[in-house]
Formats: C-alpha cells, structure tokens, sequence
C-alpha cells in the first residue's frame, strides 16, 4: 500500500476503501474519508471519517493491507471535516485526567 494513493485520495476528497489489521491482527474492511497524515516517531497514523466506526479514527499505514481509491467524494469539504477532527481532539485532550 502506498503512501502516494493515500496522499491522492486526500489531495482529490476522495473516498478510500481499505482493509486494515487491527492491533489483535483482525482484519476488517474500511471506507475511509481520509483527511490528514501525521507522523510520530517511527509510525505513520492515517486519520479521517470511518464509515464503519462512525466516526473520526486514526490507522496506522503499515497496517492497512490494502487500498483503492473510489469514485465518490466527501460528503462535505476536507476543511470542514478537518475543523470537526480538531474540534472533537481538543475537546477530548481537556477531558483528560492525570
């Protein structure tokens, strides 16, 4: 899976299908509206909107097994899903404890 179709797919708002391995190896098929790539040390975490989940999700890229850019865009533009993302991060690192 490359990097080069995921940084595509955010560049165009366009929808990725994906099969991921999750952290017990269970694999599971996403549709992902992909917004950002960020990276952290040594592990590079794709994030946007998971159809399946229902909401924001973060991956790791070296565990999606697959991926292919569909025809279809998002729903609303990436800046808009972008705000929402940080909106919801935010508000959830001032719930956190010590």
């Amino acid at each position: 899976m490359g990097l080069s179709q995921i940084r595509k797919a955010i560049r165009s708002e366009s929808l990725l299908l994906m099969r991921y391995l999750d952290l017990n190896g269970i694999e599971s098929t996403r549709t992902l509206w992909p917004i950002a790539l960020g990276y952290f040390d040594q592990v590079r975490i794709l994030a946007g909107w998971c159809e399946l989940g229902k909401a924001f999700r973060h991956f790791c890229t070296d565990r999606i097994l697959s991926s292919q850019m569909g025809s279809q865009r998002y729903p609303r533009g990436r800046q808009i899903l972008l705000n929402e993302w940080h909106e919801i991060n935010n508000a959830s690192r001032q719930n956190e404890r010590c």
